[in-house]
């Protein structure tokens, strides 16, 4: 009753907490953002699952495209930075230096808010929770959440894609062993034909 009541909990209050699975094309950028004020925590996790080596631009910029964070090539990062001003933060991944191949990657984009406001009740305008420290924790549990499933959607695909590869040469491999008999089968029959005709006596009337 505890546990269903702290993920309960959990889903009212924590503000964004989602993995997202996404692919990016070849040439092509892709942005989220999400609302986050004055002091709000905002942490972003990703991963590139597949493509390539693995690799991909990613763009961080507050309100006013201040630029937080740029790279052109990352395979997985973490990053967790408090936010300067009330505005939209975006997160970008770049694909545009790849020429064919399209990138999959996982990423998580979390905002919360810091621990007076739900202290204060001026500022959070209601009345659901009287403790700071229980919001806290709140706020770990559901980043370990976060986590957690992050982590499950990763093994998830590449079960998926190791499940592909193994069915695939499975696949090869039954044709591969009823190609070669019928091969044999064929050569031997061919070459016993071949023989007799060679070795037929004709009469000549």
């Amino acid at each position: 009753m505890l546990a269903v009541s702290l993920l309960i909990i959990v889903l009212l209050f924590i503000r964004v907490s989602g993995g997202f699975l996404i692919t990016v094309d070849a040439h092509e950028t892709s942005c989220f953002f999400d609302h986050a004020q004055e002091h709000d925590k905002i942490t972003i996790s990703f991963e590139v699952m597949e493509g390539g080596f693995k690799d991909i631009g990613v763009h961080i910029t507050a309100p006013n495209d201040d630029r937080l964070h740029h790279s052109d090539k990352e395979s997985l990062g973490s990053y967790t930075f408090t936010a300067i001003r009330d505005g939209d933060y975006t997160l970008c991944f770049d694909n545009e230096i790849s020429t064919l191949t399209p990138k999959v990657v996982v990423f998580q984009f979390h905002v919360a808010r810091p621990l007076h406001y739900y202290a204060n009740p001026n500022e959070r305008h209601d009345d659901v929770l009287e403790h700071a420290g229980v919001q806290s924790m709140i706020n770990e549990l559901g980043a370990k959440f976060g986590t957690v499933k992050q982590e499950q959607e990763y093994m998830h695909y590449r079960y998926n894609g190791h499940k592909a590869v193994s069915e695939s040469a499975q696949f090869r491999f039954v044709l591969w062993s009823i190609f070669t008999p019928s091969l044999i089968v064929i050569m031997t029959i061919v070459e016993v034909y071949y023989l007799k005709r060679f070795f037929e006596v004709k009469r000549v009337v």
